[in-house]
């Protein structure tokens, strides 16, 4: 077999499992995180708001428990 048939075979072949394994890897991550991420979303969109904004927020909730 001459090297550009093998390269032919090979290359294909070591790609498809690298990105296989990526692809498994990330799965697995996404499993063992047990849906910490979309518990995440809600904290991230606080963060964005300045600490007035947070705090206003928050103060508007309280007056909605309240009444």
């Amino acid at each position: 077999m001459d090297s550009a048939t093998l390269l032919l075979l090979v290359v294909p072949l070591v790609l498809g499992l690298a990105f296989n394994a990526v692809k498994f890897m990330r799965f697995i991550g996404f499993v063992a995180s047990g849906g910490r991420k979309s518990n995440t979303r809600g904290r991230d969109f606080d963060n964005q708001m300045s600490f007035d904004e947070r705090v206003a927020e928050r103060l508007r909730e309280l007056d909605r428990d309240r009444g």
